[in-house]
């Protein structure tokens, strides 16, 4: 009786961990959606649109997760049962939060009034969960009241940060910061500006000019800019994986209708056609590799 009341005991006990364990892994750290670094920041590919607020993020390791909640982000660990740490951002609200793809380092942006004069500001800060004491803030200083940060492009090998601020309806700046801290407002051929990029290993940014369908070419080093994009259509940044250039041709509603892979230098190659319009949105890096993939098997049976 004994014997059979120890493993009805034992039972119990591995199912209640198996339940733990499935929640946190499941549901607690979970991701809600797939999402592509390199074409595009977690906030746009999971669908939560402008701001984090109420929304969770997890690391790239699944180690560290992020809740954001009005002007106070909680960072939590697998396994560790003490409380979550606090970043309190005293009345500023996060306007882009995203985990970089490589390590345990956070990318946000706040803005809004508050600290002791409760003046108007926009700060761009990295975050380290294992090394918490050790958060780094970059003030934009001459962002218009009411802007914010909406998109970042992250060069891991360079440590250069690119940042579109929103200033109005349809209208941004580009900001850049790097390992020194030094920020400073980019020169750009463009207002309305759409997606943004950077090579991972150059200070190379990428950006495309929703009115005019041109996409632009940046060098962080000699501050020198041209066209990449094909001339006599519209075309849309898609992504960056590595040293490969995806952009979209679109038709006059703004739907692709083909899909270009590049590189600087070499021009670009049509991989795909689309005989149904595409949703720009729907078009991912993913379809992109596929793309390329039955295009380079073309080539090879041709």
């Amino acid at each position: 009786m004994k014997l059979r009341s120890v493993l009805v005991a034992f039972a119990v006990g591995i199912a209640c961990q198996a339940a733990v364990y499935v929640y946190l892994d499941q549901v607690l750290f979970a991701p809600t959606s797939a999402f592509q670094i390199g074409g595009t920041n977690q906030q746009e590919a999971l669908g939560f649109g402008g701001e984090p607020n109420g929304q969770s993020y997890y690391s790239y390791d699944k180690r560290f997760m992020a809740t954001i909640v009005e002007d106070t982000i909680s960072i939590y660990e697998a396994g560790k049962k003490e409380a979550p740490r606090r970043i309190r951002l005293h009345g500023r609200k996060v306007s882009f939060f995203e985990w970089l793809p490589d390590r345990d380092l956070a990318i946000l942006a706040t803005y809004g009034r508050g600290g002791k004069d409760n003046r108007f500001g926009v700060y761009l800060a990295q975050y380290n969960p294992l090394y918490p004491d050790r958060e780094l803030d970059t003030p934009i200083k001459d962002a218009p009241r009411d802007s914010k940060i909406i998109d970042v492009a992250y060069s891991t090998a360079t440590n250069v940060i690119y940042m579109k601020l929103e200033v109005a309806k349809n209208r941004y700046r580009i900001y850049r910061t790097d390992a020194n801290y030094a920020t400073r407002r980019i020169p750009v051929q463009a207002e309305n500006i759409g997606r943004i990029a950077v090579f991972y290993d150059s200070d190379t940014f990428f950006y495309d000019n929703l009115k005019t369908g041109v996409v632009y070419m940046f060098d962080g080093i000699s501050c020198s800019w041209r066209e990449i994009s094909p001339v006599g259509s519209k075309f849309r940044l898609i992504g960056i994986d590595g040293q490969e250039i995806y952009i979209g041709e679109l038709n006059a509603n703004g739907e692709v209708i083909a899909a270009y892979r590049g590189r600087l230098k070499k021009g670009f190659t049509k991989i795909a056609t689309y005989a149904t319009p595409q949703k720009f949105s729907q078009i991912t890096l993913n379809s992109m590799h596929e793309a390329s993939d039955k295009a380079d098997e073309a080539d090879e049976h041709s």
